[in-house]
């Protein structure tokens, strides 16, 4: 026996303001955006036990001057409010992987500093990191990655923040 399709009706009916193609770029970014870190973040857990944004935090103090950065430079680097980038550090100086130091000339300021267990953790994760990247985002773009760049360099994230 073969039910009847019904047709149910929208309470309430959008009229779109994007084309079908310019809503469908954008879903599409944002779907491969999303899954692109969630597959490097599971990757990262079942290898290294660090998060994504744990491992985000590790590379810029490995990248920061005397590997540490006032807690407001880290949470713009991050993208990320203050407040969560606190949460982030609490776990990570739970850890030991970094510390928190006082800003000398500014009582107000705290700093993040990688220690040196932060920096182990970091460099064995860094490959299976890599790897990730590599197989999720680099190599299937293999022969656009210049054209990946201009376009994104036309989105200019800075005038955003």
């Amino acid at each position: 026996m073969r039910l009847a399709k019904t047709r149910s009706k929208q309470r309430f009916v959008h009229k779109p303001l994007l084309s079908d193609e310019e809503r469908g770029i954008w879903r599409a970014f944002v779907v491969m955006n999303f899954a692109i870190n969630r597959a490097l973040d599971a990757e990262l857990r079942v290898e290294s036990g660090l998060t994504l944004p744990e491992y985000e935090v590790l590379w810029e103090l490995t990248q920061a001057p005397e590997n540490r950065l006032r807690m407001r430079e880290l949470a713009k680097h991050l993208l990320f409010t203050r407040s969560g980038v606190t949460r982030l550090i609490d776990r990570l100086e739970d850890a030991g992987y970094v510390e928190r130091d006082d800003v000398d000339s500014d009582g107000r300021g705290v700093f993040a500093s990688l220690t040196r267990d932060g920096f182990e953790a970091f460099e064995s994760a860094a490959v299976e990191y890599v790897a990730a990247l590599r197989k999720y985002f680099l190599n299937p773009l293999r022969g656009d990655l210049q054209t990946m760049r201009k376009l994104l360099a036309r989105l200019d994230a800075e005038e955003l923040f």
